[in-house]
């Protein structure tokens, strides 16, 4: 009977241990089920992550061909740089290897309507290591638009600051008769594109004070912008609907964080490094000119001395360019002046007349060119691009045009409109990405 029951029991041990086995095999079957699958997915969202890197990618390869070989030099496209296609139409893949020479990846790059106002890249990459699920492709399209000198009507490489006391920005459009008046300024016909922007990433880096952007202010990423007790922003002239504040401002997308544009140094066209230099050598009395390029040391014109232009002028200023007292330029009407200093430019008393759109008065500052000042009672009709510059706008009067410098301080009661037709002049810094896209692949073809 003893005997009997230790085998019974023996028995069942044994049907236990088998049971147990059985639990623990269907679990351990489960839990690498399980991580195969975990496995999988994180393989499989690498690889998805790895090929929209790829894509970016391709896309970069293609703007950086289109901006510094073709744009720049006329020589893009070409076959030695693994580039084919014709007729404004190129592609290229460039594949991409491991330590091993292993094949891991491509990116195929296709760059459509070369020449054209708004060229189109698709960028294509392919992930080729991809153990589980096969392959792993996505795309991406852009398409660029030519970069502006004067995209906004107050842009800055650093700080702005608008500490102006009833100071404003809206804009107008010269080229357009319904938003302008002989191709300038009217209140009566005003808009609210008054945009300002800095590239700048560093807090505080707009400050907007007690003035009233009638348009959008934009900083670099990482950038903020400050708002004093009586300032506004917003593209409207309804008072009830602007911000006064940057966390209304930042929700309507008013304030945004998401510019950056390239700033490019002044290049001296080189027609003007061997122009004739004009009589005396340098402007500081009355003198006439009807047009050409020229050359002057210095341009320095005070009490009543005048510069009259007559036609289709450029000058060259290997020195300083100032304006003070009642001395002034006048620009006359069909006529334009474009002015590149390598010194300071200080354009005060009654500075600049101009009777032209802004466009027929463009002032230029080398790298060379320190600081910049604008000031007096009248408006300074005009464009003033000086990148390195420390600029400054004061006094009565206004701009109508647009500013571009390295740092930028409106003060008194001096305003800004923004001439929205500057939009048109190009820069050096070729095609910028205007829209991006992720495309679908649909029965074998990349669609939006």
């Amino acid at each position: 009977m003893l005997r009997h029951r230790f085998q019974s029991q023996r028995g069942s041990l044994i049907t236990a241990a088998a049971v147990a086995s059985a639990i623990l095999a269907i679990i351990t079957t489960g839990l690498l089920t399980y991580m195969t699958n975990e496995a999988r997915l994180n393989y499989r969202s690498h690889y998805w992550n790895q090929s929209l890197h790829l894509a970016e990618a391709a896309v970069e390869a293609g703007v950086a061909e289109y901006n510094f070989q073709y744009t720049a030099g006329g020589s893009g496209f070409q076959g030695s740089r693994g580039w084919s296609g014709s007729s404004g139409t190129y592609t290229k893949t460039i594949t991409i290897t491991n330590g091993l020479n292993r094949v891991v990846g491509s990116a195929l790059i296709t760059v459509s309507n070369v020449g054209g106002a708004n060229p189109q890249i698709d960028g294509v990459g392919t992930v080729t290591t991809a153990t589980f699920g096969g392959n792993v492709a996505r795309a991406v399209r852009v398409r660029l638009a030519q970069s502006s000198m004067f995209p906004v009507g107050i842009m800055s490489k650093n700080n702005i600051n608008l500490n102006g006391n009833n100071m404003y920005s809206d804009s107008f459009d010269s080229s357009d008769v319904s938003k302008s008046t002989s191709g300038q300024y009217d209140a009566a016909k005003k808009q609210s594109n008054g945009d300002v922007a800095t590239n700048s990433g560093v807090i505080n880096s707009l400050s907007i004070g007690n003035a009233d952007i009638y348009g959008v202010a934009y900083t670099g990423p990482g950038g903020s912008v400050t708002i004093g007790p009586n300032g506004s922003v917003g593209p409207t002239f309804v008072d009830a609907n602007r911000a006064t504040s940057v966390s209304a401002g930042t929700s309507n997308g008013w304030i945004r964080s998401d510019f950056n544009t390239d700033v490019p140094d002044v290049t001296l066209p080189s027609a003007l490094s061997s122009a004739p230099s004009v009589p005396g050598g340098s402007i500081n009395g009355n003198m006439s000119i009807s047009g050409g390029d020229w050359k002057a040391s210095s341009i320095n014109l005070q009490g009543t001395k005048t510069l009259t232009i007559t036609g289709n002028v450029r000058i060259y200023v290997t020195g300083d360019s100032s304006i003070s007292g009642n001395g002034q330029i006048i620009v006359s009407a069909g006529a334009s002046l474009q002015v590149y200093t390598a010194g300071n430019i200080s354009l005060a008393g009654n500075g600049v007349s101009n009777s032209n759109r802004p466009q027929s008065n463009q002032w230029y500052g080398l790298s060379s060119t320190a600081t910049a000042s604008i000031s007096g009672n009248g408006d300074f009709v005009g464009a003033l691009y000086a990148p390195s510059a420390a600029l400054s706008v004061s006094g009565n009067g206004a701009v109508q045009g647009a500013v571009v410098a390295n740092s930028i301080t409106f003060s008194g009661n001096a305003n800004i409109h923004y001439d929205e037709s500057l939009k048109t002049m190009y820069n050096s810094a070729g095609f910028l990405v205007a829209s991006w896209q992720e495309l679908r692949n649909s029965g074998g073809s990349w669609v939006p």
